[in-house]
């Protein structure tokens, strides 16, 4: 009797899919470290062209990519090698929006509709989107357990061990975050996952009274949010360093010189580690124990990176908009996605902890929240260094960004609000000091508005659910 027969149709979870074989495929912790982590350039090379032609294939069969690749001028067959990448043309966010226009909800993008759910088990997950309805990715269960690979190798990597408790600030929602550590934590590494969610679902009290009386070993948790925890920690005479903190997995945005990163580390009295993932292809790039840019997952995702403003291919060791490939998934592909996060990646190094991988830099900033002040081309995240840096600030900023003059002479401007700690600070010195920070980090003049402590959490969305935003773009309406 086969397995379809005995579960009576239902596609069952736990036999959607040989999982001696997908460990061998995908090495969990702690293989990765003496398997695929170390494999050699011309070992990794093989595996990567013979994944990326298997994605390739898929995405021959899916309305989305045949579209594109034909009016590209491509045909099956011309793609034969990795080598062959380039001549697939890119596609970003804004067209995964308008594929879900073309064949609502779930988007043309997918190799199947509603008609195909129930041949196997599938979660639908969303992007963190703030205006009508988010981008839905739908996952089957090798695209969702590789994510926990990926993010499981990188809890390893940061000194998590079987019998950890670990502390997941992200909410289990529509986006997939949460999910991702829980699922990484729980099934692949031995780890009890404490879900309690953000400040808003878990008070930020709580939390630290939950971490006290579990002995939390590590946490989970935005940047952002480490600061707000240690904020209320003081305010309420709570000793962070009272606690049973071995590591904080963390994601610092454009923490450059290493600020954000020195401050949450004496306050936690723990090492923080910077991470970079997406929606729809996991966690790319992490952090070992070194603190030496970030790993990149290179048997689960191929990276490029190009130029922000013509979209050519960049040279390692660029600064240039990111360009994923994932390896594993099928439903759906992600064949050359721009990311437009813009960073750089470096080329394959052995590294202290042992992983020989490509690397990747700080997170610098947005390509597409970029603003043209007077020729140069101002990431509003790039202002974050000057800003963290600052002990008169809250660490919280806004960069306003807007149109000036008619016609011929209309150009761009942009103005940084910037929050004093408290009114004690002069907000005349304070604006000046940052208004010269701020112009050497960006190369350009802009202007400061001082702003009192809490007052851009509104636009900032500093200590809700969801990324922090940097930018209140008026150019759209100017």
């Amino acid at each position: 009797m086969d397995n379809k027969t005995m579960s009576g149709s239902i596609p069952y979870y736990w036999q959607s899919v040989d999982w001696n074989a997908f460990m061998a495929d995908y090495p969990p912790p702690p293989h990765y470290e003496a398997t695929h982590g170390i494999l050699s350039s011309d070992a990794l090379r093989a595996l990567q062209g013979h994944r990326f032609l298997e994605r390739v294939r898929d995405a021959w069969a899916i309305p989305f990519y045949r579209k594109r690749w034909t009016a590209a001028g491509l045909e099956p067959g011309d793609v034969t090698s990795l080598e062959h990448i380039e001549r697939i043309p890119t596609f970003n966010s804004d067209d995964l929006r308008t594929a879900i226009a073309e064949a609502p909800p779930f988007g043309n993008h997918h190799p199947f509709g509603r008609e195909g759910f129930g041949q196997m088990p599938l979660k639908l997950q969303t992007s963190s989107g703030t205006t009508g309805l988010p981008r839905t990715t739908l996952f089957d269960p090798i695209a969702w357990e590789v994510q926990a690979v990926q993010m499981a190798r990188a809890f390893y990597a940061q000194g998590a061990r079987p019998g950890d408790i670990v502390q997941i600030t992200y909410t289990n929602s529509l986006a997939n975050a949460a999910w991702n550590a829980y699922t990484a934590l729980h099934h692949w590494l031995g780890c009890v996952p404490v879900t309690c969610g953000s400040g808003v679902v878990t008070s930020t009290e709580r939390q630290l009274e939950y971490a006290k009386a579990w002995g939390v070993n590590g946490w989970f948790t935005r940047g952002e949010y480490l600061g707000r925890i240690a904020e209320v920690a003081a305010a309420t005479k709570f000793d962070l360093h009272s606690l049973k903190t071995k590591y904080l997995h963390s994601y610092l945005g454009p923490d450059v010189e290493g600020h954000l990163r020195k401050a949450l580390q004496e306050a936690w009295g723990a090492p923080v580690y910077d991470n970079y993932g997406t929606h729809e292809i996991g966690l790319i790039a992490f952090e070992c124990q070194a603190q030496d840019s970030k790993h990149i997952s290179e048997d689960t995702i191929f990276v490029e990176t190009v130029d922000v403003d013509s979209g050519a291919s960049l040279p390692l060791g660029s600064r240039g908009s990111f360009v994923a490939t994932s390896l594993h998934r099928s439903v759906p592909p992600f064949i050359r996605y721009d990311l437009r996060d813009v960073l750089i990646v470096s080329e394959r190094s052995e590294c202290q902890c042992g992983l020989c991988t490509r690397k990747m830099s700080t997170f610098l900033g947005r390509a597409d929240e970029m603003v043209k002040l007077r020729g140069t081309n101002v990431f509003p995240l790039a202002c974050q260094n000057a800003i963290t840096k600052d002990p008169r600030t809250t660490g919280d900023f806004l960069c306003v960004a807007y149109y000036e003059g008619e016609g011929l002479g209309r150009h761009e401007e942009m103005i940084v609000r910037v929050e004093r700690r408290s009114p004690d600070v002069n907000a005349d010195t304070l604006q000046g000091d940052m208004e010269r920070a701020l112009h050497k980090d960006l190369g350009v003049r802009v202007s400061v508005e001082i702003a009192e402590n809490g007052e851009l959490a509104e636009y900032t969305r500093m200590g809700r659910e969801g990324k922090v935003r940097r930018l209140l773009d008026l150019r759209q309406t100017g």
